[in-house]
């Protein structure tokens, strides 16, 4: 549980950041920070020396959106933390050496594997039918070669071919070979 959700007004060491593209929206990219007044004052007087721009009708359909109380949509949710835990079943069943934590929110779930490999995964893996992103594109310095970030927003059967299909490529990667077939791939 977040710390800032146990204070009932923001405490000056306190900052909460976020982004209503999980709670909305995916392509809804408008972020938020609660904090003291002050820190937020320092922060707009920044912001424009850093910021590209955000979209004014985004923020104000985001201000709507926020007003409406859409952000709790129970049923989404609900759709959700079954899909994690199918994608989290199939990982353990064939990808059993693979460490994919329950993610307490969000709509992808981080998952570890025991080697550093997932940049030549992320190669051999659409020759497999799945596409993936390796690790080191959420760093740098070549950080998370062993990561690779998996969402849980396609259905159950979809979530647990694309295992399936990743097994496959994991398989072929570790004896040496790509093992390349054209199936259709999933999205």
């Amino acid at each position: 549980m977040p710390y800032a959700t146990l204070t009932p007004a923001p405490m000056p060491s306190v900052i909460s950041v976020g982004s209503v593209s999980k709670s909305i929206w995916g392509g809804l990219r408008i972020g938020w920070i609660r904090a003291v007044p002050s820190l937020l004052r320092r922060v707009e007087q920044i912001r424009p020396a850093t910021d590209l721009g955000t979209p004014v009708v985004e923020q104000l359909a985001t201000a709507v959106l926020l007003g409406a109380q859409q952000s709790r949509r129970p049923g989404a949710l609900a759709r959700l933390a079954t899909q994690r835990d199918v994608l989290r079943e199939a990982l353990a069943e064939h990808l059993p050496d693979v460490h994919a934590p329950r993610p307490a929110g969000g709509v992808t779930l981080w998952a570890t594997f025991p080697e550093p490999l997932t940049s030549r995964l992320a190669a051999v893996a659409p020759d497999h039918g799945v596409v993936i992103a390796a690790g080191p594109r959420f760093g740098i310095g070549g950080a998370f070669e062993r990561n690779i970030r998996l969402p849980y927003t396609l259905p159950a059967d979809q979530l647990c071919e694309g295992v399936r299909r990743l097994a496959q490529a994991v398989r072929a990667l570790r004896h040496g070979s790509t093992g390349a077939h054209t199936p259709a791939p999933v999205a």
